[in-house]
This record gives structure tokens, sequence and C-alpha cells, in this order.
């Protein structure tokens, strides 16, 4: 399994990932994410019974304008946005099993798991 790096903020960064890999992966804070049901347990699937407490989505566009980081996140047949929640021991295989999810390969090497520290993220 490669490693991931936690890169914050950086919007062009994060396009070069969609350029370069298809999706971007975004983990953040469960807390972060006003519409995540709290007390979800980790999905990891070889099985965790630590509530979770980081949400990993994918990204497959990012704008930057005056009102902020704009993503947009894959989605869910049923419309919400693609996500697995995890425990903090099992956020580097969230993004590889996120991206096996998607696309049915492995993780490339070189693809960063991005953060945006201090915001909060509404799918309405």
């Amino acid at each position: 399994m490669t490693d991931r790096t936690l890169t914050h903020g950086a919007p062009a960064t994060l396009d070069d990932d969609i350029r370069d890999h298809g999706y971007a992966i975004f983990q953040t804070r469960v807390e972060r994410i006003p519409r995540l049901i709290k007390g979800l347990p980790c999905q990891e699937p070889e099985g965790c019974t630590k509530p979770a407490t980081l949400a990993t989505l994918a990204v497959d566009a990012a704008t930057e304008d005056d009102n902020g980081l704009g993503l947009h996140f894959v989605k869910d047949p049923n419309g919400d946005p693609l996500c697995i929640v995890v425990c903090d021991g099992h956020r580097h295989q969230a993004s590889h099993d996120l991206y096996y999810r998607l696309t049915e390969r492995l993780r490339p090497e070189g693809i960063r798991a991005f953060d945006a520290p201090g915001r909060h993220l509404d799918w309405t």
C-alpha cells in the first residue's frame, strides 16, 4: 500500500490529481460534515468496532472563487456523496478502498488526500 500524503488547501494540486488520476481524495473530520450521521462505526471492510472520526470522499471537480473552495463530490446512486467513514487507525486504507470502489483499480502512486481545515461541508 502506498503512503497517503495529507495536503492542506492548494486547489491547484487538487486539480492536478483530478487531471492525472480522474479523482482527488478528500478526507476530513466527520464533525465538519453536518449531514453525516454522528456515531457511525468505522467502515473498514475487515471489521472495526471503533467510532468513525474521518470521512473520505472523492472529488471529480473543484473551483475556487470569492466564495471559497467549491468541491464536486462523486455521488452514490441515491444522490449522496460517495463516502467512507473510518476511525483514525484506518485513515490510510480508506483512500485506497474508495479509489478501488470508484475505478476497480489499485490507487496509483502519487495521489494525495486533501483537507480544507476549518471549513464545514454541506451538500444540500
